[in-house]
């Protein structure tokens, strides 16, 4: 009789270790992911100082690459039209061989570079008598740059045409000896394409 009790006992402890430590394990299994936690939101947050050292490189790299877009667009404006290599040389590109339509050829190129900017649709029609007389235009690819303000001291903004549906507004300048056209989007600041005159 005092065996068969005995062991009763030892089962029954043995039944109530095994509980303990199934209940101790699930606790735990609770409080680590909580303490991790708890570390991770009671960190430092980035000191002010980080933050505005950020902002100002982003601002400054923002002046740095319109600097280089308005010296891509002068050393452009400089290049003889009828010199097809070096402008094919400038746009990272190679035009085609001319096309004659009417009283003008035209020379295409699917895409190019300018400065830091893809272009696409790059088209240059000329006077088929005096290929010097000739319009360069082409498209900026996404993502462009927004011009918020002026780039040359005689630049000019123009608004959309109310008689014409569709119109967009569209910055001119005189650039050197090229009359430059700097079309928008309905934003009014992002650039979509670049047109560039020579007489």
């Amino acid at each position: 009789m005092n065996a068969w009790v005995e062991k009763c006992a030892t089962s029954s402890e043995r039944g109530l270790r095994r509980r303990l430590w199934i209940a101790a394990r699930r606790r735990l299994a609770i409080a680590i992911p909580a303490l991790v936690l708890a570390a991770c939101s009671t960190a430092a947050p980035p000191r002010p100082s980080d933050h505005l050292n950020q902002r100002q490189a982003v601002e400054s790299g923002s002046e740095i690459g319109m600097e280089r877009f308005k010296n891509s667009i002068e050393r452009l404006s400089t290049v003889r039209f009828d010199d097809v290599d070096a402008l094919s040389e400038l746009l990272h590109t190679r035009l085609g061989e001319p096309a004659r339509q009417d009283l003008m050829d035209e020379r295409i190129a699917e895409r190019g570079m300018l400065g830091d900017l893809e272009v696409r649709n790059i088209r240059l029609r000329s006077a088929a008598d005096n290929p010097a007389l000739a319009n360069l235009i082409f498209d900026i690819a996404p993502p462009s740059i927004a011009l918020e303000e002026m780039i040359w001291e005689n630049s000019t903004k123009h608004p959309p045409r109310p008689d014409a549906p569709g119109s967009r507004p569209y910055w001119t300048a005189q650039v050197n000896d090229a009359q430059v056209v700097l079309g928008l989007a309905a934003d009014s600041v992002t650039l979509t394409y670049i047109s560039i005159r020579q007489h």
